[in-house]
């Protein structure tokens, strides 16, 4: 039965049981006035009635009295007319007292009241008689020898009948005073029973309610704790059963949509594999005596393989690398996929050598070739490694060391690195800088400074090279070094390279205007040289100012080549098409120098200081040098000897035909003001010396 119909039938209970009392209490009540008033009424009549046959029995006999004592007959008649009216009515009221007499008691006293009455009668004729034939005298001896007695003795039975009379409607007012206790005890005891089915009613709809909801309750609590387990009591039909049979559903649903969450929360839908969430909780899990190690995975020539067949082959691409690494790694190592083309391993109870030897056989495999739609498909990767815990006793520190280590990797291009090698990561007040290089840039903080480049042969100032430096108001001069390689990291090398161009083409130009013969070098980064507004910024820049382009120099890394070689072939065809100089910079440190050397259109190398450094007295570096001196002979080269620091090694360099030097040996890098001052001073000790 419903909630509803059970509280309808309990107010309808209720209802029906206190219109019963009320029924009841007034039936009672009616039928105790009814009879009160009927018996008052009756009890009420006969004492009336009682009175009035006294009274008149009273009356007749004070009229006997006076008759007595009337001599004259004619005074005489009027008095027997009142006795006898008198006389009438006393019986009369003994008739009815007679008549509506209630019990044997009543009656026997009616008729003995009848007998004295009737004797009476005749005693109080024959007074009479004996008054008018033989006088007063003889009457009034017979009445008090007889009929006076006689009166009195009627007298004293009416006034006992008054009384009895009197004594029963006392008896019938205490009768009914029992009935209305019994009546008022009646109704009492109808509304304690009231009261106690309404409770007994109260309590069983209560528990009926309050227990199914306690049971809701607690069910809602349940799956409020993630408990989706409890038991759900659905037998109920009711309204609360009802309830519990939609909790029911809804923890199903809940349980059922938290599965998919957490599937979404924790697994990567294109590979099926752990995703970045659930490694870093893998990771967090690590106790800290425990060793791990976290390798963070970049599968190379993947960009160019999306781009050529298209996302679909992607995608299939990393689902099978994915299978392929989950199928080739240990039980108790845990694989994910991070984003993109990077992948992690975590090596569980390991130490670098046994990260080294599992790193190799794994990169063993990935190198097979994989075979999609028809496609053969050649891939590397590049690997970051970071140990736990010496390289960090944390997750986010993990992961970010291995990052770190995955950049090392793919900058040398040595399949994998450790966090270790790398060195520590940047400082805090490094980082910092890179949220304030956008206000410098705006507030003109950046200055560039220039590193005069010497010519060997004519020992005149050829070019010199734009190095940028952050003038900034509370550190002071901050060195390229501290915010150069995060500013290439986040991309905002690219607002910073087009004002060093700009600025630097500026300064040429007016040193053109200036009369002096100076080629000023600026350094492209990788994204730089991948920039495709790049050329017509170049040109844009070139028109503008007037310099001959053959006053400019753009010098490029052969790393700045390795994401994109194709487009960065092309910028360099189109901006050595302008008519401004290219240079190979750091030649030499690069995997596949004489590669570039034989492709790229560039008309200069500079070699790294780390083959300058002590040339004089380094057999090997001076063996790299002078063949390098001579390759670009042959080439038609210019050579630039980067980093010298002694007059020994130019006068080395001087001795083996190298074009150019630049270093602390000839000069430091210096403000543009001050670098004309030193180039004119330089040019006037030449002038000197010849």
């Amino acid at each position: 039965m419903s909630i509803r119909a059970r509280l309808a039938l309990a107010f309808a209970l209720l209802l029906g049981l206190s219109l019963a009392l009320a029924a009841l209490a007034l039936g009672r009540l009616d039928d105790l006035t009814t009879k009160s008033r009927e018996m008052v009424d009756r009890q009420a009549q006969r004492a009336l009635l009682a009175q009035q046959a006294n009274r008149h029995a009273q009356a007749a006999a004070i009229g006997l009295l006076s008759l007595l004592q009337t001599p004259r007959r004619e005074d005489r008649v009027p008095l027997y007319a009142a006795m006898d009216a008198e006389l009438a009515a006393s019986d009369r009221g003994v008739r009815a007292l007679g008549e509506g007499a209630a019990d044997s008691g009543e009656q026997a006293m009616m008729a003995r009241v009848a007998d004295i009455r009737q004797r009476y009668g005749e005693l109080f004729q024959t007074t009479v008689e004996t008054l008018e034939i033989e006088g007063q005298a003889p009457a009034r001896a017979h009445f008090m020898a007889r009929t006076g007695k006689l009166l009195n003795t009627l007298l004293f039975e009416t006034d006992a009948l008054e009384a009895g009379i009197q004594a029963r409607l006392q008896s019938g007012l205490d009768d009914m005073r029992t009935v209305a206790a019994e009546a008022r005890h009646a109704v009492m005891l109808g509304a304690l029973a009231a009261l106690a089915l309404g409770a007994v009613l109260a309590w069983i709809i209560g528990r009926g309610i309050v227990v199914p909801l306690r049971e809701a309750v607690g069910l809602a609590g349940a799956i409020a704790g993630g408990d989706y387990r409890a038991a759900v009591p659905c037998c109920r039909k009711d309204e609360l059963g009802e309830l519990l049979r939609s909790l029911d559903s809804m923890r199903d649903s809940i349980a059922s949509r938290e599965e998919r969450l957490a599937r979404v929360a924790y697994v990567d839908l294109l590979t099926g594999l752990p995703n970045r969430a659930h490694l870093m909780e893998q990771v967090a899990k690590q106790a800290p005596q425990d060793t791990c190690a976290l390798a963070i995975l970049d599968i190379r020539r993947f960009a160019p393989i999306n781009h050529a067949l298209g996302h679909a082959v992607g995608d299939r691409l990393l689902t099978e690398l994915g299978a392929r690494l989950r199928h080739h790694l240990a039980d108790g190592n845990e694989v994910a996929r991070l984003w993109g083309d990077k992948f992690a391993v975590l090596f569980t109870a390991t130490d670098r050598a046994g990260v080294q030897s599992r790193l190799d056989d794994l990169l063993e495999r990935l190198r097979q070739p994989l075979a999609i739609d028809g496609q053969r498909l050649d891939v590397d990767a590049s690997v970051g490694v970071a140990l736990f815990p010496a390289d960090a006793s944390d997750a986010a520190s993990l992961m970010r060391r291995a990052s770190l280590a995955l950049d090392a990797a793919k900058g040398c291009q040595c399949g994998y690195a450790f966090a270790t090698d790398i060195g520590a990561e940047p400082a805090p007040e490094q980082l910092s800088l890179i949220g304030e290089m956008r206000e410098a840039l705006a507030a003109d903080q950046f200055v560039l400074h220039y590193q005069p480049k010497l010519d060997l042969a004519s020992r005149r100032v050829a070019g010199a090279e734009a190095l940028i430096r952050w003038r900034h108001p509370q550190r002071g001069m901050v060195p390229p070094a501290h915010f150069i390689p995060f500013a290439e990291r986040t991309g905002f090398i690219r607002e910073i390279t087009p004002w060093a161009l700009r600025r630097a083409v500026a300064d040429a130009a007016a040193w053109q205007t200036a009369g002096l013969n100076i080629v000023v070098a600026v350094n492209l980064s990788a994204r730089d040289l991948l920039n495709r507004e790049l050329v017509a910024e170049v040109g844009h820049l070139l028109a503008t100012s007037g310099l001959d382009p053959r006053r400019l120099c753009l010098e490029i890394t052969e790393s700045a080549l390795m994401d994109d070689p194709d487009l960065a072939l092309h910028h360099l065809h189109e901006l050595a098409a302008l008519g401004l100089k290219l240079s190979i910079d750091d030649y030499g440190t690069g995997q596949a120098s004489l590669a570039y050397v034989k492709t790229l259109p560039v008309h200069e190398l500079k070699v790294d200081r780390a083959f300058v450094a002590g040339v004089d007295s380094t057999p090997r570096n001076a063996a790299i040098l002078r063949s390098t001196l001579l390759l670009c002979r042959e080439l038609g080269l210019s050579v630039v000897a980067e980093g010298a620091e002694t007059a020994a090694e130019i006068d080395w360099l001087r001795a083996n035909d190298c074009d150019l030097v630049q270093g602390y040996a000839v000069a430091r890098p210096m403000p543009e003001a001050d670098f004309r001052t030193w180039v004119a001073a330089h040019a006037e000790a030449r002038a000197v010396v010849a």
